[in-house]
């Protein structure tokens, strides 16, 4: 989209003119371009959701008009009973068409059993870092907070992904990791799924949107809508405290990973005064897991996963964190040791983050 090619140019850009030596900014202002064009990116997103799903009402009850005059033989440029006009059977079988783009495409019953095994063994590197992200953070914790520590330790982590309508991944987590289903939290833009994944996830878990939609903060008043104050609801994510995240099924377009990343991670600092000049976010840095998948074929793919990384990277620095490639070490993290990147036309990678230390 418009919103992710404008955002992930910034943040792409910054870090192609550090792999050249060219920079122009010191790291601070650098960072503080990142974090603006995300807020930008957040207030032209925050009312897409609502005003895609207006099309979509828009759409379907325009065809179901069409075939009601269908079926009764009427139409509504005249008074004859022949059924629709040319013109109006067009409309309807174009307005099929788009219905038809927007369905689910994703069908797990085409897998081979080779990425049957694939996808299994990054669902068993999604539990293993949250238990690993949820333990660090405990670690890293102070000696006054042990307490709060101990008893967080006992708790889930909360994860956020997607999935699809055979819900592999939320199983995955609830029935063979025992996760809480309280803790995982998806979205998803194809209606049907989204009601399938209702049925096994807390309602409110699961948020008919795209991932980057789901992961933006609600806007804070009208105007941040475009202003249009009968915008996106507010349905949002952005509260909820996230081990790790996994970006799974985002196709073959590196924007799309970085918006995602992007909206899951950067939050500009809130505050009342005007005179402030750096708005670098001041949350706690805590150790995070972030997983995406890369479809459609093999080409490119290296110089796509460096885009992306090293994007991440520059994310990564406006929480003062610094990343880490798991796969190198998937041992250190209880990764299986036989997974592997690619299988087929599909490339998956995770990514972890971590305080800078001193």
């Amino acid at each position: 989209s418009p919103i992710d090619n404008k955002l992930s140019s910034v943040i792409t850009m910054s870090a192609r003119r550090e792999r050249r030596g060219i920079t122009g900014y010191t790291a601070t202002e650098q960072l503080n371009q990142i974090i603006s064009a995300e807020e930008t990116a957040r207030q032209k997103r925050s009312g897409q959701a609502k005003r895609r799903l207006e099309r979509a009402a828009r759409r379907e009850n325009r065809i179901a008009q069409l075939e009601i005059m269908d079926s009764d033989g009427s139409s509504s440029s005249d008074n004859s009973n022949n059924g629709l006009t040319d013109s109006e059977r067009a409309e309807l079988e174009g307005l099929l068409r788009t219905r038809e783009n927007f369905e689910e495409q994703y069908h797990a019953d085409t897998f081979s059993e080779e990425h049957v095994e694939f996808k299994r063994l990054h669902n068993e590197a999604f539990a293993a870092l949250a238990r690993f992200c949820q333990q660090d953070r405990n670690r890293r914790s102070t000696a006054s907070a042990s307490a709060a520590a101990a008893d967080n330790d006992s708790k889930d982590p909360n994860v956020f992904y997607l999935d699809g309508p055979d819900t592999a991944t939320s199983l995955a987590l609830i029935d063979k990791h025992g996760f809480d289903p309280s803790c995982c939290y998806v979205a998803n833009r194809h209606l049907s799924t989204y009601k399938i994944l209702q049925q096994c996830l807390p309602e409110e878990n699961v948020i008919h949107a795209t991932a980057a939609e789901a992961l933006t903060p609600p806007c804070s008043n009208a105007s941040d809508c475009n202003n249009d104050s009968n915008d996106y609801d507010g349905s949002s994510f952005s509260d909820v405290d996230f081990a790790c995240y996994y970006f799974d099924g985002c196709g073959g377009f590196t924007p799309h990973i970085i918006g995602m990343m992007s909206a899951a991670l950067i939050r500009p600092e809130e505050t009342t005064s005007s005179s402030s000049t750096n708005n670098l976010q001041r949350h706690l840095p805590k150790t995070t897991a972030i997983g995406y998948s890369l479809m459609g074929g093999n080409k490119d793919v290296i110089e796509k996963e460096m885009d992306i990384n090293r994007a991440l990277s520059n994310i990564a620095r406006t929480r003062g964190m610094r990343t880490r490639h798991v796969l190198d070490d998937p041992w250190r993290y209880g990764v299986p040791a036989e997974i592997a990147k690619t299988e087929g036309g599909t490339f998956t990678s995770w990514m972890l983050l971590e305080e800078e230390e001193v």
